[in-house]
């Protein structure tokens, strides 16, 4: 038993010997399948991590906003780093899966939901533009696949949008599950205070959607500024290209990271030749 199972068996829970079984899943924590008493669970065993500015303190405060508000799974247990939430069955979503006229209207619903709720004081902005310049940072010369000067003058021309509500700020694919015909959000350790055309942008870039699709998933949200939408998709290009280096420059590149590591800077060097 690994050190995160034996924390997760201790948790005063369970009816019995609970049965771990580790999930492949997880690029920034670790996380497992719980049998206890009939009953399944999903369990996060994570670390706080200032490369990333994660928090796992504001994570449990996102996570249950977003419970609260029906787009996210119940919370059973969030302390010391583990987390534990009804266990939810069902299919992460592709990028292909996400793109239907079906699926980006239940993605527009849940944002709709996920966005009514207001700025809380006691969490930290998301802003990929601010990130990007902390990523940038971190990484040396070498590490980046494109000139640090070219990166820095793509950013210094994007706008540091003011904070509107909470938002995810992690909208991959694999963030949202689809269960019964019910989209849920998970994974909430970037979400925050922030501007929602962010995460409408992260929509439009992590499912590659075309100038086609875009305009659709914007319609179904309803009145939107284009302007901070266009903005924040660059943002989110280059946020995303950046993290997966950091991602790699402190665990490696590990599982899927080197798989996504490379559609992220096929990303970037389309979005910045």
């Amino acid at each position: 038993m690994s050190e995160e199972e034996a924390r997760i068996a201790a948790l005063p829970l369970w009816h019995g010997r609970p049965v771990i079984e580790p999930v492949a899943a997880g690029r920034t924590n670790r996380n497992f399948i719980v049998r206890d008493h009939g009953q399944r669970y999903f369990a996060r065993v994570g670390t706080e991590l200032p490369a990333h500015s994660i928090s796992r303190a504001a994570e449990r405060r996102c996570a249950t906003l977003a419970a609260d508000a029906g787009i996210a799974p119940a919370i059973v247990f969030a302390s010391g780093g583990i987390m534990i939430t009804a266990y939810v069955e069902g299919e992460t979503l592709s990028i292909a899966s996400g793109r239907t006229p079906e699926r980006l209207a239940q993605v527009t619903a849940v944002l709709q939901r996920l966005h009514a709720i207001p700025v809380q004081g006691d969490l930290p902005r998301f802003c990929p533009v601010a990130a990007s310049h902390r990523y940038l940072a971190q990484l040396s010369d070498a590490e980046l696949p494109i000139a640090r000067q070219h990166i820095e003058a793509c950013l210094a021309q994007l706008p540091s949008l003011p904070a509107q509500c909470l938002i995810h700020g992690d909208l991959i694919p694999e963030n949202f599950i689809l269960s019964s015909e019910r989209l849920l959000l998970v994974d909430w350790e970037y979400a925050g205070n922030g501007a929602l055309a962010t995460d409408l942008a992260m929509v439009i870039s992590n499912f590659d959607l075309d100038d086609a699709t875009a305009p659709s998933l914007l319609r179904l949200y309803g009145p939107v500024d284009q302007a901070a939408v266009d903005a924040m998709r660059v943002a989110a290009i280059v946020r995303e290209a950046l993290w997966c280096l950091a991602q790699a420059r402190i665990g490696g590149m590990v599982g899927d990271l080197e798989d996504y590591t490379d559609l992220c800077l096929q990303r970037l060097e389309r979005l910045l030749p």
